[in-house]
């Protein structure tokens, strides 16, 4: 499979409607969410999800109890879910490994790789799905490419919560 490349030439207008369409390696559908754009500086999208609007996952709809705010970097292997209850203060952040995304003007793309990091409000880091990733890269056949930088990503996102880098400070 050949990973999609970032593409810096579309932009995200603020205030626009966006849809996520997350994919596993082979290219079946995983996860379909609507956005709604607060910034896009060519590098990174800043985007925001009001609690309780549906999901579309390969499970079925969802609706998550959390107002999200997402950070798409076009060049980095992971996204950070700022996560907290509506009227409520920062529950936690959620960070999903994937491919770099791409934008196309309607939709940002990307490839998710099973690992994911969830960081507490009170500093607490944990890796998840480890299990999940090992079965994935089995199962899809992982280049040794995209096993080494998942494995980094997912080392890369956990530095950044404990150091409190962006978006991290963001509480």
């Amino acid at each position: 499979m050949e990973l999609p490349q970032p593409r810096h030439e579309e932009r995200a207008a603020p205030g626009a409607r966006i849809l996520l369409r997350a994919t596993k390696y082979d290219g079946t559908a995983h996860w379909i969410q609507p956005f709604c754009v607060e910034s896009d500086d060519g590098t990174l999208i800043t985007a925001r999800y009001r609690a309780r609007t549906p999901i579309y996952t390969s499970r079925g709809e969802f609706r998550s109890p959390y107002d999200s705010r997402v950070y798409f970097w076009r060049d980095r292997w992971y996204n950070v879910f700022r996560l907290s209850r509506p009227g409520c203060p920062l529950a936690l952040w959620y960070c999903n490994v994937t491919t770099p995304p791409t934008f196309d003007g309607r939709q940002i793309s990307y490839v998710d790789l099973d690992l994911d990091v969830s960081v507490k409000a009170n500093g607490c880091i944990t890796l998840l799905d480890e299990d999940e990733f090992e079965e994935n890269r089995l199962r899809y056949g992982y280049p040794a490419d995209v096993i080494e930088h998942a494995q980094e990503a997912a080392l890369e996102v956990a530095a950044l919560a404990q150091k409190r880098c962006f978006p991290f400070n963001q509480g």
